[in-house]
C-alpha cells in the first residue's frame, strides 16, 4: 500500500504577494516554515521581515509612527518631505539585518546566532518608538521649554514605549516562540539607548560580542544603519543628492579585536566613502534640518504647543488625563500623541486654546515670524584643534547662550522701542552644522585594515589626503514675532554684534 503523499508546502510564488517562507529549526533540529512579510520599500526595494517583526509592526504603538513626520516641520518647506517614522524604522531594521548577516557570513568565528540577528533587527525596528509629535521638535524643543530640568532623549522614551508595547500586546509570548528570553530583551533595549562606557557595563551580550552594539546606534564613531537609512530616505524625499554608498561599506565591513572590545572596521581605501557619509549629514542639516524657514516654523509650533499644554489632554493609564508634557511619564497617554495635535488644537472649541490656535493659523497662512539676520559664531579656544586657528587668535572667541543673547540684544533697545517690543518677541536660534561629533573628526574614531593585513586594525595616515580642515560651523540667527519689531531689533542686533566682534549679515530689503 502506497504511503499517503506528504502535505505540500506552498512555495513563495504561491503565497500572497506580500508573504514569503523563511526556514528555521526547532529544538530538535526539524525545519519549520514561518511566514515572512515582503515590503516594497521606496528606498530599499522589496525586503523580507521576520514574523516577529511583523507582530511588532501590527501593534497600535508601532502603527502610531505612520502619523509622525520624519522631518517634522520640514514638510512645510520641502513639499516632498512627507515620509514618516514608520517606514524609516522598517528600513533601519532591514539594514541592521543586512549588516549582521554580512558579518555572520564573512566571519563565522564571531558566532553570530540567528537570535543575535533577530535582536538587532528588533532594535532597529523599535529605536524610534519614543518620538513625539513632529519628531525631534518634541523632545529637543518643546519638552525643554516646559521642563527645563528634563535631560532625557527620545531613546529613553523608545525603551519605555517598547516595554509598554510588550506588556499591552502580550508580545513576550511571541518572543519566547522564537527563543528570545529576558536577556535578549535587555540586549534590544541596550541597543536602543546606545550608551557606551569605557568599562563594559552591558548585560544583554558579553564583551566578545560588543560589535553588535555598533550596528543600530554606534556611539564610538557614528557609523550605523540608522544614519544609512535616513541619509538615503531623507535625501530621496528632499531631492538632495546622497553620495554615500552603504552597500559598498557593507562589502568591506569586518570585525576586528581592539583593546576595548571587538569593533566594526573597514578597508583603508574606504576613507573617502566615510567622509562622504559624514558630509551628507552636514549637508542635510545645512540645507534641510536647520533650514532657516524650517527653524522659524519650529519656533512657531513650539510656541503653540507651549500655549496649549495646560489645555490639551490625553487619556493615560487608569483613565487619568495627561497634559502633553506629562505624557512622557505615561506611555498610555503618549501612545495617543502624534502630529495630529496640531489639528486637535485647530479643531477644538476650547477658548483656552485661542493663543495656540492663532499661532497655527499664522503658519497656515504663511504669516511667519520675521527673519532679522544672522552671524557666524566662532569657537572657544578649547574647541580649536592644533591644525586650525592658533589658540592666541581664538582667545576672544565666545560660546553664546540663546537666552543670554536674547536678553543682551533686548537691553540694547531704547526705552521707546521697548514699548513696542517685548523680550519674548525676539527669537534666538543657534544652528550647528557638523560631521556628527562637534568639532572632532569622526573618522579618527574609525579603525581600518589593509588588503595585505585584513586581521589587524589600525588608524590611517591622513598626511597625503585632501581632507576637511574644519568639521563644524555655528550660526546665531535672530527673528522677531511681529513686524513692528523688525527694524529696532535689527539695529540692536547690529550693535550687539559690533560689541562681540561678530560680522552680522542681513537679508536684502524687498523692493
Amino acid at each position: 500500500m502506497a504511503e499517503p503523499a506528504a502535505k505540500k508546502l506552498k512555495t513563495g510564488a504561491e503565497l500572497a504577494e506580500d508573504d514569503a517562507p523563511v526556514d528555521e529549526s526547532d529544538s530538535k533540529g526539524v525545519r519549520v516554515l514561518h511566514q515572512t512579510k515582503v515590503f516594497n520599500d521606496s528606498v530599499h526595494g522589496h525586503i523580507e521581515l521576520h514574523p516577529l517583526l511583523v507582530k511588532i509592526i501590527d501593534t497600535p504603538e508601532f502603527q502610531r509612527l505612520r502619523f509622525i513626520k520624519q522631518l517634522g516641520m520640514c514638510y512645510f518647506v520641502y513639499p516632498g518631505a512627507s515620509h514618516n517614522r514608520f517606514e524609516h524604522s522598517i528600513g533601519v531594521s532591514h539594514l541592521a539585518g543586512e549588516l549582521a548577516r554580512s558579518l555572520q557570513l564573512k566571519q563565522p568565528k564571531l558566532k553570530i546566532t540567528k537570535e543575535d540577528i533577530l535582536c538587532v533587527e528588533i532594535a532597529g525596528l523599535c529605536h524610534d518608538l519614543g518620538h513625539g509629535p513632529f519628531s525631534h521638535l518634541f523632545d529637543q524643543l518643546f519638552i525643554p521649554r516646559i521642563l527645563p530640568d528634563y535631560d532625557e532623549q527620545h531613546e529613553k522614551l523608545s525603551v519605555d514605549m517598547f516595554d509598554h508595547m510588550l506588556e499591552k500586546n502580550n508580545l513576550k509570548k511571541e518572543f519566547e516562540k522564537h527563543k528570545l528570553d529576558g536577556t535578549d530583551i535587555t540586549f534590544i533595549k541596550e541597543q536602543i539607548v546606545g550608551d557606551r562606557e569605557d568599562i563594559w557595563s552591558y548585560e544583554g551580550r558579553e564583551v566578545k560580542k560588543s560589535f553588535l552594539y555598533e550596528i543600530v546606534a554606534n556611539k564610538r564613531n557614528g557609523i550605523d544603519v540608522d544614519k544609512w537609512d535616513y541619509f538615503a530616505r531623507d535625501s530621496l524625499y528632499l531631492g538632495i543628492s546622497n553620495p554615500f554608498d552603504w552597500r559598498r561599506f557593507l562589502k568591506f565591513a569586518r570585525v576586528l579585536d581592539e583593546h576595548d572590545g571587538k569593533q566594526i572596521c573597514t578597508r583603508d581605501k574606504e576613507i573617502n566613502n566615510l567622509y562622504d557619509m559624514f558630509h551628507t549629514r552636514y549637508t542635510l542639516h545645512r540645507r534641510a534640518y536647520q533650514h532657516r524657514v524650517n527653524k522659524i516654523l519650529e519656533a512657531m509650533l513650539v510656541d503653540a504647543l507651549c500655549a496649549a499644554d495646560d489645555h490639551l489632554v490625553f487619556e493615560g493609564k487608569n483613565g487619568e488625563d495627561c497634559k502633553m508634557s506629562e505624557a512622557i511619564n505615561d506611555m498610555e497617554a503618549y501612545s495617543k500623541m502624534t502630529d495630529h495635535v496640531m489639528w486637535d488644537i485647530l479643531s477644538s472649541r476650547n477658548k483656552e486654546l485661542k493663543k495656540a490656535k492663532d499661532i497655527i493659523h499664522r503658519i497656515m497662512k504663511r504669516d511667519l515670524y520675521l527673519y532679522v539676520g544672522q552671524t557666524q559664531l566662532k569657537k572657544k579656544p578649547e574647541e580649536v584643534s592644533p591644525t586650525q586657528t592658533p589658540p592666541d587668535e581664538a582667545s576672544q572667541e565666545l560660546l553664546i547662550n540663546e537666552d543670554n543673547a536674547r536678553r543682551e540684544i533686548y537691553n540694547k533697545l531704547t526705552k521707546r522701542q521697548k514699548e513696542d517690543v517685548e523680550e519674548n518677541d525676539i527669537v534666538i536660534q543657534i544652528a550647528s552644522f557638523n560631521y556628527g561629533m562637534g568639532e572632532r573628526d569622526p573618522v579618527k574614531h574609525v579603525k581600518f585594515y589593509s588588503k595585505n593585513n585584513p586581521n589587524k586594525a589600525d588608524e590611517i595616515s591622513r598626511d597625503s589626503m585632501s581632507l576637511p580642515r574644519e568639521f563644524s560651523e555655528r550660526f546665531l540667527r535672530i527673528c522677531t514675532k511681529e513686524k513692528v519689531g523688525q527694524v529696532p531689533v535689527r539695529e540692536a542686533f547690529n550693535e550687539w554684534c559690533t560689541t562681540k566682534g561678530f560680522s552680522p549679515t542681513f537679508p536684502e530689503a524687498s523692493s
